[in-house]
């Protein structure tokens, strides 16, 4: 999420053929310049911007879904489509899958695949990644670019739910 405040400012610019020089007091014998400097109008816009952190997920860690990730080690499942967008909030880390694809593990159980744009690899995830907080709080293939930690930059292009087969 990126808020922006913009503040009007007035600033004196000083133009050196007005200055005349005044003469403070006989005992400090300072003398400085004034001069009638015109009001020009300017613009200050600050930025607040909102950075999640998704940790990378370890099977055999002692963290609180490493029974489900130890679980999906041992089990095959089958991918099944799922819309664009997911909640951010609902992201409990990150595993790196092969090549161009990261699993992500959700608060509810679940695994999401995401696909990653052709120019990038899941390796550069190996500590997990970055994503900037939006508006509507989802983050969404086509959209959304995941920062690593190396400083990768890589687009989403698809999700997808990873179910489990029987």
């Amino acid at each position: 999420m990126s808020l922006s405040l913009t503040a009007i400012l007035l600033l004196s610019v000083p133009e050196m053929h007005a200055m005349q020089p005044v003469e403070l007091s006989p005992a400090g014998r300072a003398m400085i310049y004034v001069s009638e400097r015109p009001l020009v109008y300017a613009q200050v816009r600050i930025e607040k911007r909102v950075i999640i952190r998704v940790p990378r997920r370890r099977p055999n860690s002692l963290a609180p879904m490493a029974d489900i990730l130890e679980e999906s080690a041992r089990t095959t499942y089958r991918e099944k489509k799922i819309g664009k967008c997911l909640p951010m909030n609902n992201i409990l880390g990150v595993q790196m899958f092969a090549d161009r694809y990261l699993d992500l593990v959700t608060k509810d159980r679940k695994r999401i695949r995401a696909q990653l744009e052709d120019k990038c690899q899941a390796r550069s995830f190996y500590s997990g990644f970055y994503v900037e907080k939006t508006g509507d709080g989802k983050m969404c293939a086509g959209r959304d670019i995941l920062h690593s930690r190396t400083g990768a930059k890589c687009e989403i292009e698809r999700f997808r739910e990873l179910v489990p087969e029987r």
